[in-house]
């Protein structure tokens, strides 16, 4: 055993030292030798969910009910949506069932890490349920569904204890929790629409209390607070007609400009609460913006880097990397508004390191569906959901091998050792601790 731990522990401080765009073969001893940090839940090829270490081990099965449809008239039934309660102790997902490629009712479970079984918390036959995301009391899940009408969407809260509460519609709609759980605020509607945008705080409690802003929004998607609660991200159209990126106070009240941008944008803190990540987009999109990504320092208003054709972002837990992505083809191959579901889809992976303000391409990949379509969003996902360990040492990726089998992938952040398959999969997520 000292032999083995002498020979990684030699090969990791030589994968160290490598020139960069250098990468090492991971030694199949490493997946079960080295330092676990927190948990992944993803779902997998047979649709259901489970969770694991980052090494395959401690492997759960919470779901094994899953029904891969036979024949295009056949009944179906998979999971989908895996997402993490801010401790990790839990895990929220959401089931589809029904036949002939048309779903017919929908579930959302919680799974008790500890107890290693998951419950059933609401089922519905109209309300299907797009997206989760944990209150940080861990005590609430909001969650998007569709109406039985069909013409907006619901936010809904339901307990752990399974009392549900229909808290506002809209569509499109995003929202931002309060560090405290008690307040949100929400963006939602669109100026094309028939739909009236707005942004608003909706206070949680005995009743459903919500205050309208002032600010007239631009073309953005999800509001964000900042993780220690004293700020809001935000966007407007100020009084020259631009847009730009502006933050508030945690009321709502104007601080300081962040940045402007042409057509749409996207934008993230790091957990911190002293960094932005925003992308200026230059072309219009159904979903998601494709432009020059800026990092600017919030404690001196600083945009101390730039980065051309940036479609997401992902901070590391300790704020002192931020991954990043890049559509590898043109953007017309994938269409307008960015349909992420073209075969020839391709992402490439950059890595920004803060204290040098220098990036690096790791490499490029084809990602599954899933994992596509949410890089869209992922100014909301980046507050529901990780791709980071909680060590900042590694990331997993969702990925498409070349002869089209979905795969997940454990991915070194310092992009000198090869990418390690987990398990096949479609989607995954890694715990907050």
């Amino acid at each position: 055993m000292k032999r083995i731990l002498a020979f990684l522990t030699t090969a990791l401080i030589f994968a160290s030292c490598l020139p960069q765009n250098t990468r090492l073969p991971q030694s199949p001893l490493l997946s079960v030798l080295e330092r676990k940090s927190g948990m992944i839940a993803y779902v997998g090829i047979d649709g259901n969910i489970y969770v694991s270490d980052q090494g395959g081990g401690n492997k759960t099965a919470f779901t094994n009910d899953a029904v891969i449809p036979e024949s295009q008239s056949a009944p179906f039934l998979y999971y989908q949506y895996p997402t993490w309660s801010a401790d990790s102790n839990k895990l929220a997902f959401v089931g589809i069932s029904g036949q002939g490629g048309t779903a017919s009712g929908s579930t959302l479970h919680v799974a008790d890490m500890e107890e290693e079984k998951a419950k059933k918390l609401f089922s519905s036959e109209t309300e299907n349920p797009i997206y989760l995301y944990w209150s940080p009391d861990n005590e609430n899940i909001g969650f998007l569904s569709s109406a039985a009408s069909g013409q907006s969407f619901l936010l809904q809260n339901i307990s752990i204890d399974g009392k549900r509460t229909v808290l506002d519609t809209g569509s499109p709609y995003y929202w931002s929790w309060a560090p405290d759980g008690s307040v949100m605020i929400v963006h939602a509607g669109e100026a094309a629409s028939a739909i009236p945008v707005r942004l608003s705080f909706l206070q949680l409690g005995d009743e459903i209390i919500e205050d309208q802003l002032d600010t007239v929004p631009a073309s953005f998607q999800a509001p964000a607070w900042s993780p220690d609660g004293k700020h809001i991200l935000l966007s407007r159209v100020n009084e020259q007609n631009e847009n730009e990126i502006i933050l508030t106070d945690s009321r709502g009240r104007f601080e300081s400009v962040i940045g402007g941008y042409d057509v749409n944008t996207a934008f993230v803190w790091s957990y911190d609460s002293e960094l932005v990540a925003y992308i200026d987009g230059q072309t219009p999109m159904t979903a998601g913006a494709v432009g020059t990504l800026h990092v600017v320092d919030t404690t001196n208003s600083e945009d101390f880097f730039q980065d051309e054709g940036v479609l997401a972002a992902f901070w590391s837990p300790n704020s002192k990397k931020l991954l990043y992505f890049k559509p590898a083809v043109p953007e017309s191959s994938s269409g307008e508004g960015g349909d992420s579901t073209g075969q020839q889809f391709y992402l490439s992976l950059f890595m920004l390191d803060v204290n040098s303000a220098e990036s690096r391409e790791l490499f490029t990949f084809q990602p599954t569906n899933p994992f596509a379509s949410m890089l869209f969003y992922f100014d909301q996902y980046h507050q529901s959901n990780t791709i980071w360990s909680p060590d900042n040492n590694n990331i997993v990726l969702s990925f498409l091998t070349s002869d089209g089998a979905p795969g997940i992938a454990i991915v070194a952040a310092s992009g000198q050792m090869e990418p390690r398959v987990l398990d096949q999969g479609y989607i995954a997520y890694w715990s907050w601790k």
